[in-house]
């Protein structure tokens, strides 16, 4: 698993709007994540439904597995027999009122999944949640 969290000094409302605001991401992140683009417009962000994912050096399609007010979720589909769940978790600041924690993170599964740990063949990946976490942070935080 790979985990990555940042501290936004904006509220968890705020953070979510400006993540789940898909169409807008290429704006404020200019990383490994290319565009995001829900592949329904009846709800388009409801749970089951799917989402075209483009990143640096591919694409997907996802299966949305949780929206709620602190998490969203989708399961990407196997690639060399290895599986991602991808979780934002938007949850309230205990040390910072009005703040926010924000944490990115992958859950791999399948045959050589192992090899996704953060200081073998997934150091670059947390590198690039890194990334698109300060983005957001920037995102969020600006006035």
């Amino acid at each position: 698993m790979i985990t990555t969290e940042i501290e936004i000094n904006a509220s968890p409302e705020t953070v979510r709007r400006v993540l789940l605001d898909f169409p807008n991401i290429s704006k404020w992140h200019t990383g490994f994540v290319k565009s995001i683009t829900p592949l329904d417009t009846n709800d388009p962000l409801a749970v089951c439904k799917k989402l075209h994912c483009v990143m640096k050096d591919f694409e997907f399609e996802s299966i949305i597995t949780e929206n709620s007010p602190n998490k969203f979720a989708w399961q990407g589909p196997p690639v060399m027999t290895v599986s991602g769940l991808h979780s934002f978790l938007i949850e309230p600041s205990k040390g910072n009122p009005g703040g926010t924690i924000f944490t990115q993170m992958e859950e791999y599964s399948g045959g050589i999944s192992f090899l996704m740990q953060p200081w073998l063949l997934g150091k670059p990946i947390k590198g690039q949640f890194e990334e698109f976490n300060t983005d957001l942070k920037k995102k969020c935080e600006i006035p």
